[in-house]
């Protein structure tokens, strides 16, 4: 065994406060380096996987009771600027995965497993990106045929909208402690070559655990009208019902909303 990567290792199975985006840049690193050396890596790689997900394990709940603290901050900073929060009986609102998910980007273990996650690296926990919220919830607005009031929230071309899309953050793991989950997929035809000669060849990645809930945060200009934010809080639904982030046509990225009433606050 490597001695870099044996020590990748000991800091992520002996370190109850190991960064996990910190360790995966250097196992990213230790991988490609074995890989271009020709030695076997596959095992390598689901060690690796194993470790991380081991690792979130003995985290979960001191990072989740972070999360919850950064997004109460958040929301008290907008309200001290004037905005109102859509929010759940006072709250952020809070929806819990009912599937995997995948928040893509190439921020966290896509070197390593060529799937990657949107990744927070100081709190150490993955997130859902406001960017991404917004855009979701844009095309819900226009497949739900919501109508008015769509550039008030979103807003066009030379106007900003008057709604604020913060990230959304674990708050609580799943029933078994998880926040990330080891994940596979197999592609049997790589290089869009069709043969049936060719071997499945399976790629192991880090996926978000179902069970998880996450924190959503979404601050209003006062002045928007209750009509505009009742059809926000439909698309609102109608897109996490459809899932976000990536590989939604097969079921990721699916939540359950609880408890989702328009409460200005």
């Amino acid at each position: 065994m490597p001695l870099a990567y044996r020590e990748i290792r000991d800091k992520i199975s002996l370190q109850q406060e190991a960064n996990l985006f910190s360790v995966s840049s250097l196992a990213s690193v230790e991988y490609n380096l074995e890989k271009v050396k020709g030695l076997k890596h596959t095992k390598m790689r689901r060690e690796i996987l194993e470790w991380l997900v081991k690792a979130s394990i003995k985290q979960a709940k001191e990072l989740c009771e972070k999360a919850q603290k950064k997004l109460h901050k958040i929301a008290e900073a907008y309200r001290l600027v004037g905005y109102k929060l859509i929010s759940s009986e006072g709250k952020f609102i809070e929806a819990r995965l009912t599937s995997r998910a995948l928040f893509g980007s190439r921020s966290f273990n896509y070197t390593l497993f060529e799937v990657g996650l949107e990744f927070d690296p100081y709190l150490n926990l993955p997130v859902v990106s406001g960017s991404s919220i917004k855009g979701a919830l844009s095309t819900a607005w226009e497949v739900l045929e919501s109508g008015d009031g769509k550039d008030v929230i979103f807003g066009r071309k030379g106007e900003v909208g008057r709604c604020v899309f913060c990230d959304a953050l674990p708050i609580e793991p799943n029933q078994d402690g998880f926040i990330l989950y080891p994940d596979v997929v197999t592609p049997h035809y790589p290089d869009d070559e069709i043969e049936e000669t060719k071997e499945p060849n399976p790629i192991t990645y880090i996926s978000v655990a179902p069970g998880v809930k996450f924190g959503f945060l979404i601050a209003v200009d006062k002045t928007v009208s209750f009509d505009i934010l009742e059809k926000l809080r439909r698309a609102f639904l109608f897109a996490l019902w459809v899932g976000l982030g990536a590989r939604t046509s097969v079921g990721y990225g699916v939540f359950e909303v609880t408890h989702f009433n328009i409460q200005l606050g």
